[in-house]
């Protein structure tokens, strides 16, 4: 294990670090107001950016894209945001920027440098080979972010795409208003053609082992600790081996589904609705009619530490193209997955 530690601190807006890189600065306006709110939201988002390479390679457009997940966004205005799959380093760049106005302080993507980088500490199993790319997760926020944390997972699937990428979790301290709340975001192992579903699972489960160990050896018993994400966990198509059961067992805590709401009638990954979905099928090693549940957003629970009044209803944010009917299929979904949210009551 490789840990980095440095001292705390509070994080730099994003405007001033575009500033202090030369990039256009953009007018930061903190979001706080006299009194803490009755409740976070939180949006989680795996946004389907590739590396540089892969982009070309499969045409998949990220420049046409990234405006796109930045308007849906931006619609959405939930207080904390969680990108998954921001493996394209333009996009990575640009993002941040182009919503400052909104989210003034922003993470760096997990796994793009093995220490410093603008982390208050890094842990895990981080590689520096120039043939293993970022972890592709970031966390933008409206409130103020104290400290921020990076951990990259020692369980990776071996034969996986995941095993060359430093995919693992952001964990960040947010003063909402003077509440002490901390957020992990985070990509848990992708299923693969090839390799068993059970290990795949299996490594999913090691994987929320280490979020559970990672975050009880920073926050303690002191403050809520939210968490949401891709955690590739089927919450249908794994009934039948208690996968959902399971990973709320391993990371001890609760996790909210779109699927716990009976009004619910997408799927975070919706093929037969996502035209951008089912091109992906095409891509890569998964049906053009796919449906299932794969995104998360909840808390960790150790027994001790405040955690919110109630699990929230877990939406699906749908922004398909002006004149949709059921039945059309979404012409403008720039993502494979749809992005979810939820507003916690905070302890």
């Amino acid at each position: 294990m490789r840990i980095s530690t440095a001292a705390r601190k509070f994080s730099v807006p994003v405007a001033a670090a575009l500033a202090l890189t030369g990039a256009a600065a953009v007018p930061a306006h903190a979001a706080t107001t006299s009194a803490a709110p009755a409740s976070l939201s939180v949006f989680a988002w795996n946004v389907d950016l590739g590396t540089a390479a892969v982009n070309t390679l499969e045409g998949e457009n990220a420049a046409g894209r990234t405006p796109t997940i930045e308007s849906i966004v931006r619609k959405h205005d939930a207080d904390v945001v969680i990108l998954d799959e921001a493996f394209n380093n333009t996009s990575d760049a640009q993002i941040p920027g182009a919503l400052a106005d909104l989210y003034p302080y922003a993470t760096p993507v997990v796994g793009a440098t093995c220490s410093g980088g603008g982390w208050t500490g890094i842990s895990g199993d981080c590689s520096n080979s120039p043939f293993v790319i970022n972890g592709g997760t970031l966390i933008l926020s409206k409130y103020p972010i104290l400290a921020q944390y990076a951990h990259i997972f020692s369980n990776s699937t071996k034969g996986t795409w995941d095993y060359d990428a430093n995919k693992g979790a952001a964990l960040i301290e947010a003063d909402v208003n003077g509440t002490d709340t901390w957020v992990v975001g985070t990509h848990l192992q992708a299923d693969q053609s090839g390799t068993s579903t059970d290990t795949t699972q299996a490594t999913r489960l090691a994987q929320l082992g280490e979020i559970k160990s990672w975050v009880n050896s920073i926050v303690g018993t002191s403050a809520p600790v939210l968490i949401g994400g891709d955690l590739n966990v089927e919450y249908y198509g794994g009934a039948a081996r208690g996968d959902y059961a399971n990973a709320q067992t391993a990371v001890g805590g609760a996790l909210g589904s779109p699927a716990l709401d009976p009004t619910q009638t997408r799927y975070t990954m919706d093929c037969p609705v996502s035209s951008w979905c089912q091109f992906m099928s095409g891509v890569e090693s998964f049906s053009s009619s796919y449906q299932d549940d794969l995104d998360y957003l909840g808390y960790l629970d150790d027994g001790a530490r405040p955690v919110p009044a109630s699990l929230p209803t877990v939406q699906i944010d749908f922004d398909p193209q002006a004149g949709w009917t059921s039945g059309q299929l979404d012409t403008t979904a720039p993502s494979d997955h749809y992005p979810v949210q939820a507003a916690f009551s905070l302890p």
